[in-house]
């Protein structure tokens, strides 16, 4: 029996590790060329995910690797790592086999697929390592695979500050890199869940639009504005929404409490990528509310009569419902400010990741 320890940082590193554990330990068997069973324990650590510096992950890991004897040990954070400014995707200290795997470094939408691919050839890679073995072309070539837009490239280095030699597979572009990161952890963010909790928002600004679309005045509005105008103000409704948001419930990141100007700048850059989505989301589900609405209660002949058109067609449907979910959108960021505050921050990186600095630092003082 080969025992693998997995220690997986809450959230989606924790969610993908667990539907991925009883496959992986069939594939682990057939990709390795083993006789033996898999046994694979999973446990969740905030440390995983608590942390910049991947030294104290590697410290508390190497104590569960010592504690139960697991034959391998591979930790899985949705932090991002670094090496020479490179975006790490696995970090292998080679002086005792322990490995660490950033799920942010896949992108977005890590597939589980992918996921698995990186633990069986880091499992190799460790395994050739005890076993005095350098060539590990195979290995590399199956993880770059998985980069079609980026290049993974392996460097060896020693770290002064633990005394250990490492293995790290990184991205070759720091801007390629850096474009992973962000959408990687935007989908750690969960724009879907942000826009559950702007349902109450949702439905202050359908309410208030229902109301609007009864009156003449917002069909010749929309009949009258060019599609340059239409486009303009939801535009300028969406970003203003994003804005208030930001402001109302302090999702800025200030270099102050991250102490790095990078951790700082990708937290930032995924808090708007999110929030846009999120809004993205809300902004369309407010459009097709509208258009149903204005399909049902406004019969084409009355409008037309009304606002003195010679035909009211699909079209005049279309821009109603554009003009009213970019006018409602407003009313929403008002009620945006009103929402519970936690809730929106914990959609967010920065916020969550405060949050583990308080555990840990609550879990130190009463030890």
């Amino acid at each position: 029996m080969i025992r693998l320890g997995i220690i997986a940082a809450p959230g989606p590193a924790k969610n993908i590790t667990y539907k991925i554990k009883d496959e992986l330990a069939d594939n682990l068997k057939h990709s390795l060329l083993t006789d033996d069973e898999w046994e694979i324990d999973i446990i969740v650590d905030p440390l995983t995910g608590e942390t910049e510096f991947s030294e104290k992950i590697f410290a508390r890991t190497d104590e569960y690797f010592r504690d139960y004897g697991w034959d391998f040990l591979i930790s899985i954070t949705d932090l991002p790592l670094f090496y020479k400014d490179k975006t790490v995707v696995i970090d292998i200290d080679t002086s005792d086999g322990i490995a660490m795997i950033s799920i942010p470094a896949f992108g977005w939408r890590p597939l589980k697929g992918k996921i698995q691919t990186a633990i069986i050839n880091t499992l190799s890679i460790i395994n050739k390592i005890y076993q005095g073995e350098d060539n590990i072309k195979d290995e590399n070539s199956a993880l770059n695979k998985m980069f079609t837009f980026s290049k993974l490239v392996f460097s060896k280095d020693f770290f002064e500050d633990s005394k250990t030699r490492h293995l790290l597979f990184h991205l070759n572009s720091k801007m390629g890199g850096a474009a992973r990161l962000v959408t990687g952890m935007t989908f750690a963010n969960n724009p879907y869940n942000m826009m559950q909790s702007l349902s109450g928002v949702t439905a202050i600004a359908f309410a208030t639009g229902a109301f609007g679309i009864i009156f003449s005045t917002m069909w010749n509005l929309s009949y009258l504005f060019p599609t340059w105008r239409l486009a303009a103000i939801s535009v300028l409704a969406i970003f203003g929404m994003l804005l208030w948001i930001i402001i109302s419930h302090d999702l800025w990141e200030s270099y102050k409490e991250s102490g790095s100007r990078r951790i700082t700048s990708l937290y930032n850059s995924t808090t708007l990528l999110t929030l846009f989505i999120s809004l993205l989301f809300y902004y369309l589900l407010l459009y097709l509310l509208f258009l149903a609405a204005g399909i049902i209660l406004l019969p084409p002949d009355f409008v037309a009569k009304t606002i003195q058109a010679e035909h009211i067609g699909v079209r005049f449907y279309l821009e109603l419902a554009w003009f009213a979910a970019s006018l409602t959108t407003v009313a929403g960021a008002i009620g945006a400010g009103f929402q519970d505050k936690q809730v929106i921050q914990e959609s967010t990186y920065g916020y969550r990741q405060r949050m583990r600095y308080q555990e840990n630092e609550e879990e130190n003082d009463e030890l």
